[in-house]
């Protein structure tokens, strides 16, 4: 072989590895992609910034990148979010049914009918009168829609103030916390709940309930 015939063929394949992994966009390039931009709520609802950014593939195959982000001048909740983004189509989306007061998740690797596949926790939170309330849904995406495959809630609240105490009183408070264990070569999620009130006293007065729930996605025959 020639060095001509080497060098046309190390080209084409370097052009072959570039067009079949996606390279992940910068912020700005992410942001100038947002198609819904009146979901936003940042002001001006421009000023989204990018906290980190995950690849994670469509139920199709399709690489994407899925961001948290910081939506700036915004009210106390409402400040955290999720950006969807699609090299392919160069285009990207606000998602507005989570987040609130976070914009953490997880991409988690699993095997469904012989197909590998990405599952995502997703956060959402939000607080009013002392209370906080959170959950955790595990996803996938088909397209540009979340589908959920379970929900775990949580919630937090310091109790009832008591004159005796000049506290708040940890029995009439609540500490809920939940999560989503999905295993990685099987299609179930276990969902786990450890419920009691905020005194500082687990595991005394605290409930532990965990249920196996089998992941469908009807996408995959």
């Amino acid at each position: 072989m020639n060095k001509n015939n080497f060098m046309c063929m190390a080209l084409c394949l370097l052009g072959l590895i570039s067009t079949t992994h996606a390279e992940v966009p910068s912020d700005k390039t992410i942001i100038s992609w947002i198609t819904n931009l009146q979901d936003s709520n940042a002001n001006p609802q421009q000023a989204i910034q990018i906290d980190h950014t995950e690849k994670v593939k469509l139920i199709s195959g399709e690489e994407a990148y899925l961001s948290g982000v910081n939506f700036e001048n915004a009210g106390r909740n409402f400040w955290g979010g999720y950006v969807l983004t699609r090299p392919k189509l160069k285009q990207a989306r606000i998602l507005g049914e989570f987040g609130g007061q976070t914009n953490n998740f997880k991409v988690h690797s699993t095997i469904y009918k012989g197909k590998p596949i990405h599952l995502i926790e997703i956060e959402s939170a939000g607080s009013g009168q002392g209370a906080i309330e959170s959950s955790k849904s595990l996803i996938y995406f088909n397209q540009w829609s979340a589908k959920r495959i379970a929900d775990v809630q949580e919630s937090s609240y310091a109790g009832r103030y008591s004159q005796k105490l000049e506290a708040e009183d940890c029995q009439t408070g609540v500490d809920h916390s939940g999560y989503l264990n999905v295993m990685s070569y099987s299609p179930f999620v276990i969902k786990t709940t450890v419920q009691g009130n905020a005194c500082n006293d687990k595991p005394q007065g605290y409930t532990v309930n965990s249920t196996i729930l089998q992941i469908i996605i009807p996408e995959i025959k």
